[in-house]
C-alpha cells in the first residue's frame, strides 16, 4: 500500500455522517428544557404543589388556630408571615389555603381542558350542523357573567365539596379552550397528511387522536393555562370581596374547615393596614402560583407548535462509525491516491504556499455577535441588580436608623412600685379601678380576660404595694362575660363590678345584657343580679359605668337598645346593696346614638353623666334628683377617624349593635368633680391630624367656664389618646393619664404618662408611669376587632384612682412578659414627686 493512503474505514468516517431520527415528543421534550423560564417555572410550581399537598404535615398550626401569646405579631422567626389580632398564624393559614388552591388547579386544569378539547375538536373537525350547535352553546355560555353564575350555581347545585366546586369552575370556564381548539382544528383538517390518512381508510377517531390533537397542543396549552389561572383568580376574588369562597360553600355543609387564600386575605382585610402582612403574604402566594402556570404554558407552546419547530438552533450531526462490506473496501482500494515524501507534518505544512483568502460566514458571525450581546446584556443586568440591591439596602438601613431604631420619651419616669397586676395567661383588656372612700388604702379593680368565662378581679389592701389576682363572679352554666367591666366601692366597703354578659358562650349574641355583682369584702361571696330582665332579639346593653354616692346609693349608667333603631343612655340605682335595681331612666331623648357613658357623683349627691353622640359630639348631663331628670349640655365637637366616628361606628345598616366599647374606641370621655367644678376630659383628632387630649370645665350647674388642651402646648406630631381622669379627694387635685407617643417620630411606641393640675388650666410636665412603652398599633387594634366580645384584642380603656396624694393608674402592657403579651400594669405616682 502506498504511503499516505487512507483506509476504507477512515475514508468513510471522513466523508459520511448519519442523523439519528427523533420523534415529535422527544424533540418537544428537548425544546421545552431549552426554555429556561419555563423550566424555572416548572421547578417553582412543583415546589408549590408539593408544599400545598403536604400542607397539613408542614403547617406548624391548624387553620385559624388562636394563640394569645402572639396577638398581632409582625413577621418573625416563630411566625414567618406574622399573626392577626387573635394570634392566628398567617404562615399556617397560607399553607392550608395553598393546599386548596393546588387542588383547584389540578381539578380545573384536568376537567376544563378535557371538556374544552373534546367540544372544540368535534366542532372543528366535523363542522356543519354539529359545529353550529356546539359553538352557539359556547357563545351562550360566554355571555353569562362567571361571578354571578358561579354563586347561583353553587347554591342551587349544592356544591358543598371541593371536587364539586372545582367541577363547577371547570364547567364555567372551558369555553375559551374549546374556541381555540376549534380554530386550530379547522386549519389542520385541510392539511395533506389528514387527507392522506382519510384516503388510507383511517377512522375519524384515529385521525383526531393521531393527527389533529397532537398539532393543537401548543395552542391548547396556552388556553388551558389561562383557564386555570382564571379559576384561581375567580375563586379568590369571590372569597376576598364577598366573603363566600371555598370555605363558605364547603364548611357550611360539613364540619371540615377548607380555606382558600382568598379567605385568608378576606380575614386579614378586616384588620385594616396595621397588619399589612396579612394581605401581602397571601397575595404573594397567589402570584407565585399563577405566574409559573403562564410561563409553563408558553414553554409548552414553543416546544409543540409545528410552526416553530425549525426556529431552534440546528442540531449537531452525529457521526456513526460503520463497518464497510468487502466489496466496498476493494472498490476504495482501487481508487488512486496522491503520495507524499517522508517528511514530518510540520515541515510538510511549512513548505506548502497558502494563498491569503478571506472566508465570510454570515450565520456564524451573527451567532457570535448575538452571544456577545447576550453577555453584555447579562453584565448590564448584573450591574443593575447590584445597584438596586445596594439602594434597597441603603433604604432599609435608613428606615431602621430613623424609624425602627430605639426611641426615647422626653418625659422622666416617676412611677414607683411598677408591677404586673394580672399575672394571667389570657389577654387582659378594659381596665377599671376603684378606691374605697372611707379607706384609701383599699383598692379594687377588674378587667376583661380572654380565657375566662367571667372577668378577672384584683385587690390591694396596702395602697397598691401588693395585689391579688383572681377570677371574678360566676355567671351560670351557659353565660359568658362579654367584658366591658366597671368597678366601684361603696362607703360601707362593699365591692361592685358591672359587666356585660352573653347568654351563650359559643356564639356571638346580638342581645347581651347587663349584670352587677357585689360582695361585702375581698373574701366575701359574689351576688350576681341582672339590672334588667334580659330580653332576646329586641334589646342589648353595652359599656356600663358605676359610681358610688355619698349616701350609699350605687348608680349604673349604660347604653341600652330600646327600639330596633333607637339606643339611649339610661341610668339605674340601688340602695340595698345591689339586691334590686330601679327601672332604667333615659338620660335625655335629645341624644342621638349616645355611646361611651361615664359617671360621677359630687359631695352633695348630684349625679353627672358624660358621653358622646352623633348630634352634640361630647356631652355632659346633670341630675339633682337621683337620676329622675337631667339637664343636658354640649361639651365640644368631636372629630375622629372614619372607623370610630360616632355616626358610623357600631352601626349595621342603620341598626345599632352592642360593639361600642370596641368599634367606637377613642374618645374615652371621663367626667369628674372638684371644688365646685365639673371637668370632662376626652380625646379628639386635632387640626394637625394627630390625637390630642382636651378638657372642658363647667360650674356645678353646667355653665361652661373654659376649654383647652391637656399637656404641653408644643407637642409636635405626637399622638395623645385614651385619657382617663380622677380627682384626689384630699386636695382636689385633678389628674389626667393617657398614652403619649412623644419621643417616637413614627408614632409607633406610646408611653403611659400622667399630668396634674389644680384648676384644669395649667398642667405640670407629663411624667411616665413606667419606663417601658406599648405598641400604639397593637392598642388600637382593639377598636377593629370582630367576633365574640374582646376575646381577640389588646388595649381598650385604662383606669385611674387617686387618694391621699398618690395616684394608682392601671394600663395595658403589650410586651412579652414570661410568654404573656397582654398584662395589666400599675404603679404608684406621688403628687409631691411630680412637683405639684
Amino acid at each position: 500500500m502506498s504511503v499516505g493512503a487512507a483506509s476504507p474505514d477512515e475514508f468513510y468516517d471522513a466523508y459520511t455522517f448519519d442523523v439519528e431520527p427523533r420523534s415529535l415528543w422527544v424533540r418537544a421534550f428537548h425544546r421545552f428544557f431549552r426554555h429556561r423560564l419555563a423550566v424555572a417555572s416548572l421547578v417553582i410550581l412543583g415546589f408549590i404543589f408539593a408544599v400545598g399537598l403536604l400542607a397539613k404535615q408542614l403547617a406548624p398550626y391548624p387553620y385559624q388556630h388562636l394563640s394569645i401569646d402572639a396577638l398581632s405579631s409582625p413577621p418573625s422567626w416563630s411566625h414567618p408571615f406574622g399573626t392577626n389580632q387573635v394570634g392566628d398564624d398567617y404562615f399556617s393559614d397560607v399553607l392550608h389555603g395553598l393546599g386548596t388552591e393546588v387542588r383547584i388547579v389540578l381539578f380545573v386544569a384536568f376537567f376544563g381542558t378535557t371538556i374544552g378539547t373534546l367540544i372544540g375538536a368535534l366542532s372543528g373537525y366535523f363542522g356543519g350542523l354539529l359545529d353550529n350547535v356546539l359553538m352557539r352553546l359556547t357563545d351562550v355560555l360566554l355571555t353569562m357573567p362567571p361571578l354571578v353564575t358561579l354563586l347561583v350555581a353553587a347554591t342551587y347545585l349544592h356544591a358543598n365539596t371541593l371536587f364539586r366546586v372545582a367541577l363547577l369552575l371547570a364547567g364555567l370556564l372551558w369555553m375559551p379552550v374549546a374556541r381555540q381548539v376549534r380554530a386550530t382544528c379547522l386549519s389542520i383538517r385541510e392539511r395533506e397528511y389528514v387527507e392522506a390518512a382519510l384516503a388510507a381508510g383511517a377512522s375519524d377517531v384515529r385521525i383526531i387522536a393521531r393527527h389533529v390533537l397532537p398539532n393543537t397542543i401548543g395552542t391548547l396549552a396556552v388556553a388551558a393555562t389561562v383557564m386555570t389561572v382564571s379559576a384561581v383568580i375567580l375563586e379568590t376574588t369571590i372569597a376576598f370581596l364577598l366573603g363566600a369562597g371555598i370555605s363558605g360553600y364547603v364548611t357550611s355543609h360539613t364540619e371540615r374547615r377548607l380555606p382558600s387564600l382568598g379567605d385568608v386575605m378576606a380575614s386579614a382585610s378586616q384588620e385594616g393596614l396595621y397588619n399589612w402582612w396579612g394581605i401581602v403574604f397571601p397575595g404573594l402566594a397567589i402570584v407565585f402560583l399563577i405566574v409559573p402556570i403562564y410561563f409553563i404554558g408558553d414553554g409548552i407552546r414553543d416546544a409543540l407548535d409545528p410552526a416553530g419547530r425549525l426556529k431552534g438552533a440546528p442540531r449537531r450531526a452525529r457521526r456513526r462509525r460503520r463497518t464497510l462490506t468487502r466489496f466496498a473496501a476493494r472498490l476504495l482500494r482501487a481508487v488512486p491516491r496522491p503520495t507524499f515524501p517522508e517528511l514530518r507534518f510540520a515541515e510538510r505544512a511549512a513548505r506548502i504556499p497558502l494563498p491569503r483568502v478571506r472566508f465570510e460566514f454570515p450565520l456564524i458571525e451573527r451567532a457570535v455577535s448575538g452571544i456577545r450581546r447576550r453577555r453584555l446584556g447579562r453584565h448590564r443586568f448584573l450591574t443593575e441588580a447590584l445597584a438596586i440591591l445596594f439602594v434597597t439596602a441603603a433604604a432599609a438601613g435608613a428606615i431602621y436608623v430613623f424609624g425602627v431604631s430605639d426611641v426615647h420619651s422626653p418625659w422622666r419616669v416617676a412611677g414607683m412600685q411598677v408591677q404586673n397586676v394580672s399575672r394571667a395567661r389570657g389577654a387582659q383588656t378594659e381596665v377599671t379601678v376603684a378606691l374605697a372612700p372611707a379607706h384609701p388604702h383599699l383598692l379594687f379593680a377588674a378587667s376583661n380576660d380572654s380565657l375566662e368565662r367571667t372577668v378577672r378581679v384584683y385587690g390591694s389592701t396596702d395602697s397598691g404595694r401588693t395585689w391579688s389576682s383572681g377570677v371574678g363572679p360566676s355567671l351560670g352554666l351557659d353565660d359568658c362575660a362579654r367584658g366591658e367591666p366597671a368597678s366601684a366601692i361603696a362607703r360601707d366597703g362593699r365591692e361592685y363590678v358591672a359587666l356585660v354578659v352573653n347568654p351563650f358562650c359559643t356564639d356571638e349574641s346580638a342581645s347581651p345584657y347587663l349584670v352587677v355583682a357585689s360582695r361585702s369584702n375581698v373574701r366575701g361571696r359574689w351576688r350576681v343580679t341582672p339590672v334588667v330582665t334580659p330580653r332576646v332579639n329586641d334589646s342589648f346593653d353595652a359599656k356600663p359605668a358605676l359610681v358610688a354616692a355619698p349616701d350609699g346609693r350605687m348608680y349604673v349608667v349604660w347604653s341600652r337598645l330600646l327600639r330596633p333603631t333607637y339606643v339611649a343612655t339610661v341610668v339605674s340605682s340601688t340602695s340595698n346593696g345591689g339586691r334590686t335595681w330601679s327601672k332604667p331612666r333615659v338620660v335625655s331623648r335629645e341624644l342621638k346614638l349616645p355611646k361611651l357613658a361615664s359617671a360621677t357623683v359630687d359631695a352633695h349627691g348630684t349625679l353627672y353623666v358624660a358621653g358622646v353622640d352623633t348630634r352634640l359630639g361630647v356631652w355632659v348631663a346633670r341630675s339633682a334628683d337621683a337620676g329622675r331628670h337631667f339637664v343636658l349640655r354640649k361639651v365640644g365637637p368631636l372629630r375622629l377617624e372614619s372607623w370610630n366616628d360616632p355616626t358610623t361606628c357600631a352601626i349595621a345598616q342603620k341598626y345599632p349593635t352592642p360593639n361600642e366599647a370596641t368599634r367606637c374606641l377613642g374618645p374615652n370621655p371621663t367626667v369628674v368633680t372638684a371644688r365646685q367644678r365639673v371637668y370632662v376630659t376626652y380625646s379628639t383628632v386635632e387640626p394637625n391630624g394627630r390625637y390630642g387630649v382636651r378638657i372642658s370645665a363647667f360650674d356645678t350647674n353646667l355653665r361652661p367656664l373654659y376649654a383647652g388642651r391637656v399637656g404641653p402646648l408644643k407637642r409636635g406630631a405626637a399622638d395623645q389618646f385614651w385619657p382617663v381622669s380622677a380627682v384626689d379627694p384630699s386636695s382636689a387635685t385633678l389628674w389626667v393619664c393617657y398614652y403619649d407617643t412623644t419621643g417616637d417620630p413614627s408614632r409607633k411606641q406610646a408611653w403611659f404618662v400622667c399630668a396634674i393640675s389644680s384648676n384644669g388650666r395649667r398642667w405640670t410636665t407629663p411624667v411616665r408611669a413606667a419606663n417601658e412603652s406599648a405598641r400604639a398599633s397593637v392598642l388600637w387594634e382593639d377598636a377593629r376587632i370582630y367576633g365574640f366580645g374582646d376575646v381577640i384584642g389588646y388595649g381598650s380603656y385604662p383606669g385611674l384612682v387617686v387618694g391621699d396624694g398618690v395616684a394608682h393608674p392601671m394600663w395595658i402592657d403589650t410586651r412579652g412578659l414570661q410568654g404573656r403579651q397582654q398584662e395589666v400594669m400599675t404603679a404608684n405616682l406621688s403628687a409631691k414627686a411630680i412637683g405639684s
